[in-house]
């Protein structure tokens, strides 16, 4: 058994005290949280594994620089609190976790759970993954070949790639009261009447709600079951991960941090910063929504995203194909493409975002990547090529391009110190 130092560091930032004050007074934009900064007593911990830098191939020096930048990212209020895992070669590098939940005032440690928000659409892919393996689809089919309600309204040629890819015309909605929100039979009537606002399989855009809600109907036709008691029977069981939770238990809810919105988000993104509050309730989060409803520890979550680094096969055991995940990480947009609704230049596979995408895995390129993001917030990917998995978690919705900036700064320092 490895032998592990864990370190726990006073580091200068807010007080509990300051956070809770300030999400009391509505206070939640960046500047109140910077202009706050000299308050200090919150904790930085670091947990690593001994000779990590022999055994893993490691450059220590970086090591200590992927810290200073995770610490500094608080420093600076980007958020009031993160984790941070890096595993190579199914190991530990190291975990990293910091700073403090405001609503509650509560220290962020590394058994915190984060919201994942859109980092959970790579676990429905994965999903997705084992059941093409199963025989259960091919990529080219139609949605309407397994669905047929879903072909009305011009959606009668639009494949399950076009879905996967955010390449079927429908990107908007379908807006679903919250109270339907667990109705299986509500949720597929308004899909079914969507209609393509382009051409589909001409032109990317996010479809941030649409890809879960097809792709969960479609599992439950296969299975009879959905993708969060998929994932977690036929995935995160098996491979003994436990913080891993789409469709969270009440009794872990007191462990979630909350998501803080940045002002400028409520002031431009309203319905979407109402959705996130209500998320961070737990008749929010409570529902397994594969496009948004994950929550996670880093650590937990990085191990996950070890068996897209092992390239479907870890312990022993193929959850899917190595040929499957290779059609999965074919590129179905051209480099520099900007989606319509991210306003970037996201490079798409089936369900996840490529490693030539700028900014969010550090500098490009990282062509063998697989990975997403979510809520502004955190990013996860796994790299074939190192077999390595990263997961950085924090709770902070930022707007503008801020939040890629962010993923470039721990993209380029974990690819600093991995030799």
């Amino acid at each position: 058994m490895k032998n592990y130092t864990r370190r726990e560091f006073m580091r200068l930032g807010i007080t509990s005290t300051v956070f809770a004050g300030l999400w009391a007074s509505g206070c939640t934009n960046v500047q109140g949280w910077r202009l706050n900064r000299n308050f200090k007593n919150t904790r930085l911990i670091r947990n690593q594994p001994e000779g990590v830098g022999h055994s893993l191939g490691v450059d220590l020096k970086a090591l200590d620089d992927l810290v200073q930048v995770f610490n500094l990212m608080m420093e600076e209020g980007l958020h009031p609190g993160a984790q941070l895992a890096v595993y190579r070669n199914g190991e530990l590098v190291i975990e990293l976790a910091g700073g403090i939940d405001p609503p509650s005032g509560k220290p962020i440690t590394e058994k915190t759970l984060f919201q994942i928000r859109s980092i959970t659409k790579a676990l429905a892919a994965m999903v997705m993954l084992m059941l093409h393996d199963r025989g259960r689809f091919n990529f080219k089919d139609t949605v309407a070949k397994h669905w047929p309600e879903f072909g009305k309204n011009g959606k009668q040629m639009i494949t399950i790639a076009q879905i996967m890819s955010h390449r079927a015309g429908i990107p908007d909605g379908p807006w679903i009261p919250i109270k339907d929100m667990a109705n299986r039979e509500v949720v597929a009537k308004a899909v079914e009447a969507m209609k393509p606002i382009w051409t589909p399989g001409s032109a990317n855009g996010y479809h941030a709600a649409s890809y879960g809600w097809v792709i969960d109907e479609l599992v439950y036709r296969w299975e009879s079951k959905d993708v969060s008691q998929l994932l977690e029977t036929e995935i995160t069981e098996p491979l003994g991960i436990k913080d891993v939770y789409l469709g969270l238990p009440e009794k872990e809810f007191p462990r979630m941090a909350k998501m803080v919105v940045e002002d400028r988000v409520r002031k431009n993104q309203s319905v979407r910063a109402r959705f996130s509050d209500f998320l961070n309730t737990y008749d929010g989060i409570k529902l397994p929504l594969s496009w948004a409803g994950g929550v996670a520890t880093a650590r937990d979550l990085a191990k996950l995203m070890n068996l897209l680094a092992f390239e479907g096969t870890t312990d022993s055991k193929r959850y899917f194909s190595k040929e499957t995940q290779k059609i999965a990480s074919t590129p179905t947009n051209r480099s520099g493409e900007i989606d319509r609704r991210l306003l970037w230049p996201v490079r798409w596979g089936l369900g996840f975002i490529l490693g030539d995408t700028p900014h969010i895995y550090g500098t490009p390129p990282h062509p063998r990547i697989v990975g997403h993001a979510g809520g502004s917030a955190s990013v996860a990917w796994a790299d074939p090529e190192k077999r390595l998995s990263v997961v950085f978690l924090c709770n902070m919705m930022l707007g503008g391009t801020r939040w890629w900036e962010r993923y470039k700064r721990i993209g380029d320092s974990v690819y600093a110190a991995i030799k």
